[in-house]
């Protein structure tokens, strides 16, 4: 029975604005009327409404709920009874489920997607080291705030309706994101809130659930028996580090599973990547395979000296061929220069060249070699841009 707005539980919160209903209960926005601030307050139905054992389990999961600290947990802030049914006080959020985000815009970009699931990872093993089994992850229990923020609800409070359903034979939990050992009959355990979390990412990535049925029994068994769609077929847009830690996490032994909620947040980091290769510079004076190693305006200078010493060279050889028609003191006069090295002035050159040969420039060329060997330096100014 809904709890009409305008009335008091407990002469302290005022309901006012009804946001949710299901199986489980209502969910009102409420005012605390004693601490002057706006609230969420859950009263709850189905396994609780009228079972004082169940009521007591409740109370004891919800403290220990409203003990755990995180900054992706939703706070447990009171615990009550209203009418023989429980409530629960919690703080008012402003945003959207992540399952009404689903249905309003569809798949979620990959490293969206990454840093959600990461950060409900971080509440679960928040909750686990605390002795806490959520046994309910799924889209409507994660919370998208206003301001980006991430937090999950419900802690403690799927894990004592899941007490109280052993009396009574129901499972408790939303079938399609129910672990293969629990539709199994066997106890929750950190294990499966890993696994459905994991079938939230493959959700958020492919914008569907990985299993369709036509009843919730069927639902529930494809989960143990069927294996779903590639997500790489289905999310060709996932990296492949998230396509391998959401088949991971969806393993059907627990063991195969990543060992932790932290284990597996830590499978959704991007790979690092591999380090630049080692490149090899080419030897010094040798060209590359894009060109010479000198600019271009440099190579010509380079070139323009090679040519004018050429020439310099062959007239002196040629004048030395004809010293000999002058007779013989002038030949004497040649010859005794011969014994001396002549010099030629290069223009634009460092020094002059003398006639001894050259030692091989470098890369082991001469002078005379091909156009387009070069230096390790630039000629003409040492300029690397253009000439």
């Amino acid at each position: 029975m809904a709890e009409p707005a305008g009335r008091c539980l407990d002469g302290r919160y005022r309901m006012e604005v009804p946001l949710a209903a299901g199986g489980m209960g209502e969910v009102w926005a409420a005012r605390d009327l004693q601490a002057a601030r706006p609230v969420a307050v859950k009263v709850l139905g189905g396994a609780f409404a009228g079972d004082d054992r169940a009521a007591e389990r409740l109370r004891r999961e919800a403290r220990a709920a409203g003990r755990l600290e995180h900054p992706n947990i939703a706070r447990v802030l009171d615990l009550g009874e209203h009418e023989g049914r429980p409530y629960l006080v919690m703080e008012l959020l402003e945003g959207e489920s992540l399952a009404e985000r689903i249905g309003r815009a569809g798949p979620m970009a990959p490293a969206e997607a990454a840093r959600v699931v990461a950060a409900v990872a971080g509440a679960l093993e928040a909750a686990h080291r605390a002795g806490v089994v959520h046994r309910d992850v799924k889209p409507g229990n994660v919370f998208l705030t206003a301001g980006g923020e991430v937090k999950v609800l419900d802690f403690g409070i799927a894990l004592a309706a899941g007490e109280a359903a052993l009396t009574t034979g129901d499972l408790i939990g939303t079938a399609a994101y129910l672990a293969p050992e629990r539709v199994l009959g066997q106890r929750a355990t950190p294990a499966a809130d890993v696994y459905a979390l994991g079938v939230v990412l493959y959700e958020l990535l492919a914008g569907r659930r990985p299993f369709e049925a036509g009843s919730e029994i069927e639902l529930a068994m494809a989960h143990v028996n069927a294996r779903p769609a590639s997500l790489a077929l289905v999310a060709p847009s996932a990296p492949p580090h998230l396509v391998a830690a959401c088949e991971q996490a969806m393993a059907k032994d627990p063991s195969a599973r990543p060992s932790s909620a932290a284990a597996f947040a830590r499978l959704l980091r991007p790979q690092a990547p591999a380090g630049p290769a080692t490149r090899l510079l080419p030897p010094v004076g040798a060209g590359s395979a894009s060109g010479p190693v000198l600019p271009r305006a440099g190579a010509r200078r380079a070139r323009s000296r090679r040519r004018g010493l050429l020439v310099a060279l062959l007239l002196a050889g040629a004048l030395l061929a004809a010293l000999p028609a002058f007779g013989g003191g002038l030949l004497s006069w040649a010859g005794e220069r011969a014994q001396a090295p002549f010099a030629v002035r290069v223009p634009g050159g460092a020094g002059p060249a003398t006639g001894q040969a050259d030692p091989p420039g470098p890369g082991g060329r001469d002078l005379e070699g091909d156009d387009s060997s070069g230096s390790g330096r630039s000629g003409g100014g040492g300029s690397s841009g253009p000439g």
